[in-house]
């Protein structure tokens, strides 16, 4: 009789763990969001979440006029609870928060409420944003339901652990890696710059979850499984890709092709079919947007260079981006380099990933080459000190999924492994 009632306990007790390991992908979430929350101030909105509020709006049924407002409204309020905040950390401040807030407020909204813009309301300017309806179109059920502070907001941390999670599925899953590896992908992905850029009001969070929903479907071609799923996931990741950032698309498309192109030339164990159509699924991707810009007479690099060089329109054209931005490039590139030579970690964390990607990726390591490539291309294209972390966030894609592979072959604990018998004498 005893053995009859233990068996249940104890089939009981070892789901229970089973249940726990299985919700930790969750309670990892729950802590960011609880951690992010906790940040207070140092969330606010960027010129570019105005804009962006500000279609959102205007997809909900709103004029340009009332967008405006609205969006402006929220903008003002985010960024005099950022500079009270900055304020009352002053020494010598005597002011309270709420009047050091209210003043900033004010400001805000007498400088912009009669502007069409408050960058500016050039039509050349405006077109770049007109023409990327995927994360307002994103937000817009959540500016509707909630506001446009703590709607954009929920979205932020929503693409945050979305992006966590796709990370994680995308280790387990797709690169048959441990629980704990995958779990290690995840907190890296929260705690460095894609997680941090993925949780702002900004378009970098819908085109990271886009970036690794197309390597997640590329990796499954490269290893030869469920082909026609696989190669429809890279194919809708790449089309929601093009409506957020169109011309980031482009590049990425660009370099997975080329990096599968690379690996069917070069790597006897990726010349098989899979391979053959993720180039051709990315191929195909970056040429379908590259015509759709030439037909639709999008803002190519041309008008975002004029629009670097000119301050947002506002100085006269210059006669030859091409040669200033090779110019800035370097510059920017040469301060970049010693940047990290002062502070190496992310050379050091990038090196170690490399190493790991190299030895034990399996087709992980050309797909986080491309997105690494297209974050360095886009710096390149767009080489401004200020928005660099932001422009070349996909610079930390190998480290966030080079850094499990490691962890999986030299620290995970594998249950289901039997441990290699060790050589006699």
């Amino acid at each position: 009789m005893s053995d009859v009632h233990t068996a249940p306990t104890t089939a009981r007790t070892v789901t229970r763990p089973r249940r726990l390991r299985a919700a930790l992908p969750l309670l990892v979430c729950v802590v960011y969001a609880v951690l992010q929350l906790a940040a207070g101030p140092r969330w606010t909105l960027f010129p570019d979440s105005y804009r962006y509020a500000r279609a959102a709006e205007q997809y909900l049924g709103a004029s340009r006029e009332e967008a405006h407002r609205t969006a402006l409204a929220a903008y003002c309020t985010s960024r005099a609870r950022r500079e009270a905040h900055e304020a009352r950390l002053a020494p010598t401040n005597r002011t309270s928060a709420h009047a050091l807030e209210s003043a900033a407020e004010r400001t805000c909204w007498e400088h912009w409420a009669d502007a069409r813009d408050i960058t500016t309301a050039d039509p050349r300017y405006q077109a770049i944003f007109a023409n990327r309806p995927g994360y307002p179109l994103l937000a817009a059920p959540f500016v509707g339901a909630f506001g446009v502070l703590d709607g954009m907001r929920l979205l932020g941390l929503l693409t945050a652990v979305g992006g966590s999670l796709l990370v994680f599925g995308l280790l387990r899953r797709g690169a048959g890696l441990s629980r704990t590896a995958a779990l290690t992908g995840q907190v890296v992905f929260l705690v460095c710059p894609l997680g941090w850029w993925s949780d702002q009001a900004l378009s970098e969070g819908l085109f990271t979850v886009c970036t690794l929903g197309a390597l997640w479907g590329g990796l499954v071609l490269l290893r030869r499984r469920s082909l026609p799923t696989a190669a429809a996931v890279t194919a809708l990741a790449y089309g929601v890709g093009a409506v957020t950032r169109y011309s980031s698309v482009l590049v990425l498309a660009a370099f997975v092709a080329a990096a599968a192109t690379g690996a069917l030339c070069f790597s006897p164990r990726l010349r098989h079919r899979g391979t053959a159509v993720l180039a051709v699924v990315s191929a195909v991707a970056a040429a379908s947007v590259a015509v759709a810009m030439k037909a639709l007479a999008l803002p190519s690099s041309q008008v975002t260079l004029q629009d670097t060089f000119t301050h947002h329109f506002r100085l006269p054209e210059v006669s030859d981006p091409w040669g200033d931005l090779l110019g800035l490039a370097g510059r920017f590139w040469r301060d970049w380099a010693a940047q990290q030579a002062g502070l190496p970690y992310f050379l050091a964390l990038t090196a170690l990933a490399v190493w790991a990607l190299s030895r034990y990726g399996e087709g992980l390591g050309p797909l986080a080459a491309a997105a690494a490539l297209t974050g360095a291309f886009v710096v390149t294209d767009h080489p401004l000190v200020q928005e660099a972390d932001r422009l070349g966030v996909l610079m930390w894609t190998p480290v966030v999924l080079g850094l499990p592979l490691a962890v999986d072959r030299h620290w995970a604990w594998h249950p289901a492994r039997k441990p290699e018998p060790r050589p006699v004498g």
